[in-house]
């Protein structure tokens, strides 16, 4: 039976759904423009979108991508709780920052406004956006949700049109910077002004069954073409692991993803994962879920529609009381930090799962990959020089690299995956609101991943406190492990430069050298030039205090890289030093690298250097002489840039793609058959730990054991143990 969904004129359907789109973006600018908050209005945190009556999203547009999902299930528990009593009439708009209903912690805050027509509801807009003060004790401090501040489960701000200054008042009194946060409040019930204004105008143009037909369509073919793409991918099961530490122990925890594609279905299991944490870096399920489908929409569902029907054929699970499922009232603060490391897991199984099925222009190494945690965070408190309080972030995250591709580098500096049209600040915008003097901000030498296609550099800054003598930030102790990064087929996940620290300086002497016209512009100068002394723990956990004149150093993640490092082409690498993205210690310890006396590479001395390099990975390996070749035999899949899987008298085998040499059986993991070498971490490191601690995490390389091209580079915790050779790639085979 034809229904009227599927009758839509295809021509006014195309023109109400790009329009839909605009009138969102229309809406997160409205926002933009009110907001009081740095992070919305340069970076880009916040979210307008689109649901049906029952809740389910229509469309969202190109902001925030957590918000868009998370605001699904607070309107569909709004509707469950306050629907009767005290219901919900034309005007409306509700607040909500409630994390175990909706969002990722108290910070992620929403208003929602009922759309009706002709006294019947019809649709629902909603406006979410980051302020960074809700009351409650510093960032970082909370160990359970009570801490946390302001938390709201659902609250008419506007009721029937009229503004409630009493709960505004009771809302924006409970924080410290109250006229700030109002501002905030405020702007999200403009954004959905304009939004729901813009909506009925579609009404007016189209009339009410077209609108409501063409938003179930936009649903339908969400799902439909969700479906499809899975159909075209190959079965199997892929897994990645990724570690962390908590806020107030260098603990350090795993997420374990093991994602599971069955023909037009997707499934997530994420068993293994670590209990939750008695700090705030825990998640609730309504965030896990939020940024499962950000990673689904980043990474395989870009070019699908972004409503819920993309999800349709997704199924999650995930253990309750892990840091994925934190049971009440564990505080979670900290999620979007363990939402990322969730999507970094998640976007490493859909990038092996892409290039099987051959989608190279659609795959990335991580985005996300920092060299190590710890040190400052960019959560302040304290005031300004005027004596305003600081309630906010410093967010260059937003900034940072992409991982690179099958086909070229990551992008430097290029974003966030959050955040679709996210941005960082100006320097000069910084220094206007915060104490905050900049000394630098550029691209972090050594801070993108290493491989034949190198990722995206990060970038890192120094700044001084200046104005200020009451300043604090969040700090965390050090735990020396990457975390929520990966490479692909041989590239690492992050680069291994930078340093994260505060620095406690002399006021006298640093005035007395900056009046001379000095002034470090690295960490590097910093220890060398005897600027400061990094700070090893926090003696006021989980905050210090930095005095006027101390320093600040951090890094922003970096993309992972894509291949073995001793592939990368000469010139490119020497564009990669005279750019400063790597300097000569990371070009000879990671690309094999020879110089000429004037510091330029040395081609002939380098590749020479790189043939000795790959011998020498395999200069303890013995029982090659009963490794069979391959050539001639028929290439049944290519799940991995560096290994094909060949049928030999009906047996599928893994085989090197560059010496055609079998290494085992296709029915289990390739890396039991590689030969692999481990190394700690802090023989990579270009820089050791601030609080002078080993790291805790070791890199473990899987390599053909014919030829020495590099396959994997595993991170790897001995703390927490478990399974040294990762299975991360089990194709179903014939």
């Amino acid at each position: 039976m034809v229904t009227a969904v599927d009758s839509l004129d295809p021509v006014k359907y195309e023109i109400f759904m790009h329009r839909l789109w605009t009138i969102g973006e229309e809406g997160r600018i409205a926002l933009q423009r009110v907001s009081a908050s740095p992070i919305v209005v340069q970076g880009g945190e916040c979210m307008q979108s689109f649901y049906d009556p029952s809740g389910r999203m229509i469309l969202a547009c190109s902001g925030h991508l957590r918000f868009a999902a998370a605001t699904s299930d607070a309107i569909k528990k709004i509707v469950e709780w306050f629907g009767s009593d005290p219901g919900f009439y034309e005007g409306d708009q509700i607040f909500n920052n409630d994390p175990y209903v909706a969002g990722s912690h108290t910070y992620d805050q929403m208003v929602i406004m009922p759309i009706y027509y002709d006294g019947r509801l019809i649709a629902w807009t909603a406006s979410s956006s980051h302020t960074a003060d809700t009351g409650g004790v510093m960032r970082g401090a909370a160990t359970e949700i009570f801490h946390e501040g302001l938390r709201i489960l659902g609250l008419k701000i506007v009721e029937r049109g009229q503004f409630r200054n009493d709960v505004c008042r009771t809302i924006v009194e409970q924080c410290r910077d109250p006229y700030y946060v109002e501002l905030d409040l405020r702007s999200r019930i403009a954004g959905n002004n304009v939004s729901a204004r813009r909506f009925l105008d579609l009404v007016d143009q189209f009339g009410v069954e077209f609108v409501e037909a063409a938003s179930q369509r936009l649903m339908d073919d969400s799902e439909r073409m969700a479906r499809t793409k899975l159909l075209s991918l190959p079965n199997g099961i892929w897994r990645s692991r990724m570690f962390a530490s908590g806020m107030r122990r260098p603990e350090p925890y795993q997420i374990v993803c093991a994602m599971q594609k069955s023909d037009d279905k997707l499934s997530f299991d994420f068993e293994g994962t670590s209990p939750q944490l008695n700090d705030d870096q825990n998640s609730t399920l309504p965030s896990t879920l939020a940024h499962v489908t950000l990673a689904l929409t980043n990474t395989l569902f870009w070019d699908v529609p972004w409503s819920d029907g993309k999800m349709a054929p997704v199924k999650v699970s995930v253990p309750e009381g892990s840091l994925l499922n934190a049971n009440f009232p564990a505080a979670c603060g900290g999620a979007p930090r363990v939402g990322q490391i969730l999507v970094s897991a998640v976007s490493e199984c859909v990038a092996k799962m892409l290039y099987a099925g051959g989608r190279r222009d659609d795959i990335n190494a991580g985005w996300q990959g920092l060299w190590y945690e710890g040190g400052p965070g960019y959560f302040y408190g304290g005031h300004t020089r005027q004596g305003v309080p600081v309630a906010q972030g410093l967010y260059d995250i937003h900034g940072g690299g992409f991982g690179a591709t099958p086909l070229r580098d990551g992008v430097d500096s290029g974003g966030h995956s959050n955040i679709p049209a996210g941005g960082i600040s100006d320097v000069e915008w910084i220094e206007l609101q915060y104490p905050f003097l900049y000394l630098t901000r550029n691209h972090s030498p050594n801070g993108a991943g290493y491989g034949s296609r190198r990722g995206g550099d990060g970038t890192h800054r120094v700044y001084m406190v200046y104005g200020s003598h009451d300043l604090s930030v969040d700090f965390r102790p050090y735990a020396g492990i990457p975390n929520g990064g990966f490479g692909l087929f041989g590239g690492f996940p992050a680069g291994s430069g930078g340093v994260r620290a505060v620095w406690t300086t002399k006021a006298s002497e640093v005035k007395n050298r900056m009046s001379q016209g000095e002034y470090p512009t690295s960490p590097a100068e910093i220890i060398n030039e005897k600027w400061g002394e990094a700070l090893a723990t926090s003696p006021s956990n989980p905050h210090v205090k930095v005095p006027e004149w101390g320093f600040i150093s951090d890094f922003t993640q970096g993309g992972g890289g894509f291949g073995d490092p001793l592939e990368r082409g000469i010139e490119k690498l020497q564009e990669d030093l005279d750019s400063g993205i790597y300097n000569a210690w990371a070009a000879e310890r990671f690309f094999g690298a020879a110089f000429t006396e004037d510091g330029r590479i040395d081609e002939v001395k380098t590749r020479t250097k790189r043939v000795e390099l790959r011998e020498s990975r395999l200069k303890n390996l013995s029982n090659t002489s009963v490794l069979q070749t391959a050539r001639g035999a028929t290439v049944i899949a290519s799940p991995h840039a560096e290994l094909d899987i060949v049928e030999i008298d009906g047996t599928p085998l893994w085989c090197c793609r560059q010496c055609d040499t079998v290494i085992g059986s296709a029915r289990e993991n390739y890396k039991k058959f590689a030969w692999s070498i481990t190394e700690p971490l802090d023989g990579v490191s270009e820089f050791p730990l601030p609080s002078g601690d080993s790291f805790i995490g070791e890199f473990i390389y899987y390599f053909c054991p014919a030829c020495g091209i590099q396959l994997q580079v595993d991170v790897y915790c001995p703390q927490l143990g478990g399974d040294r050779q990762w299975w991360d790639i089990q194709i179903q085979l014939r």
